[in-house]
């Protein structure tokens, strides 16, 4: 899948996750491949409530060809990633999605049009649960999506290339990163736009 890089001066990220799946984490690491990629300025922004496994996160991101001159909350994303297709049920996630103009990026093995978000977005799903299970990207049992959401990301957006995202997990994970690349290439491969 080929997608037009967005041309935008910033380009900004929400991401709604449960604690324990690591959405913060994938937050810093697609600044760090944002960085790599040549963005000259980067912010990523965690909002931590209840600190508590399965407690809805929201974190974002800024990246940016120029400096950033703002260090708020991201307000209208132009890409919002779901971990969990079950959180499109709460009204507060669903409140937060732009009704156009945005990518959403939901961690769900299938959504179909009547998703109950805009027809006026693009709408991505990928089997990042799956993935995660089958490559044993587990903690306590639970999969981690955090790091295959990165090469849906990649495959959605066309923002950070894929080589600078496999260059952080390495930096990060050194020899135990060869799992985490195998999942962002799968969960790029799996990247489907509902609409």
């Amino acid at each position: 899948m080929v997608i037009e890089k967005t041309k935008l001066p910033n380009n900004e990220v929400t991401f709604f996750s449960r604690g324990g799946q690591g959405g913060i984490t994938a937050c810093q690491l697609l600044a760090e491949a944002a960085f790599e990629d040549g963005y000259k300025d980067v912010m990523s922004v965690p909002q931590i409530g209840a600190e508590r496994r399965g407690a809805p996160i929201r974190a974002f991101l800024i990246i940016s060809q120029d400096d950033i001159r703002t260090i708020s909350a991201v307000t209208n994303p132009d890409v919002v990633l779901v971990f969990d297709e079950a959180m499109l049920k709460l009204p507060p996630i669903i409140s937060a999605i732009p009704k156009k103009n945005c990518k959403v990026i939901v961690n769900a093995e299938s959504l179909n049009e009547n998703s109950g978000l805009s027809k006026n977005i693009e709408l991505y799903t990928f089997p990042g649960t799956s993935i995660a299970m089958r490559l044993d990207l587990t903690l306590e049992g639970f999969p981690l999506v955090n790091v295959p959401i990165l090469g849906a990301f990649s495959g959605a957006t066309n923002l950070v290339s894929m080589d600078s995202i496999e260059t952080v997990l390495k930096n990060k994970w050194k020899a135990k990163a060869e799992k985490n690349i195998e999942s962002i290439k799968l969960a790029y491969e799996k990247t489907v736009r509902v609409y």
